[in-house]
């Protein structure tokens, strides 16, 4: 038997799980957007934060300090 509190949870982690789908959809749109192609790395870290083990704000700062690294060295 499903309870309110099983449906508020269900719908919790459906909304988490929708933003997290929308976020990745966005940040794919803006490398398109600037004719850039997202390397494996990155594709793997986008699945990793649909699938909720990884927070976009952790991918960003890795692949700010690798690609802006890369340019300054």
């Amino acid at each position: 038997m499903h309870t309110d509190y099983d449906k508020d949870l269900s719908m919790k982690t459906i909304s988490k799980q929708e933003v997290r789908r929308k976020v990745v959809g966005n940040v794919l749109a803006s490398m398109r957007i600037e004719k850039l192609q997202p390397s494996a790395e990155v594709v793997r870290g986008l699945n990793a934060c649909m699938a909720g083990q990884e927070t976009t704000a952790n991918l960003h700062q890795q692949v700010m300090k690798r690609h802006v690294s890369l340019r300054r060295g």
